[in-house]
């Protein structure tokens, strides 16, 4: 079974980490084993999707960090965040919004 998609991952893959579409699928078909047992065979593309989600399931030490000290300071009161960061932060998420 082969499954293909043209979609919102592939795209953001693409943006991400410049993941170029590979062979058409389906384009050559393997021998079957001699054995007759099923064979799977990943493309390029599932490939750099399963390293993607490798990726975010690993843990961030560094942003924990930064999370916590954020929720103390605005906790405290003291938390300022420049509006040019938010303006900043709202475009990234609208054009991220358009690709997904």
């Amino acid at each position: 079974m082969q499954i293909s998609g043209h979609g919102n991952a592939d795209q953001l893959a693409t943006i991400l980490f410049g993941v170029q579409e590979g062979a058409p699928v389906g384009s050559k078909r393997p021998a079957p084993s001699e054995g007759g047992k099923d064979r799977v065979q990943l493309s390029q593309r599932a490939k750099a999707m399963q390293q993607i989600r490798a990726l975010a399931d690993q843990p961030d030490t560094a942003r924990a960090e930064r999370i916590d000290q954020i929720s103390r300071s605005v906790e405290a009161g003291t938390h300022n965040v420049p509006g040019r960061k938010v303006g900043d932060a709202v475009i990234r998420h609208a054009l991220i919004d358009a690709v997904l």
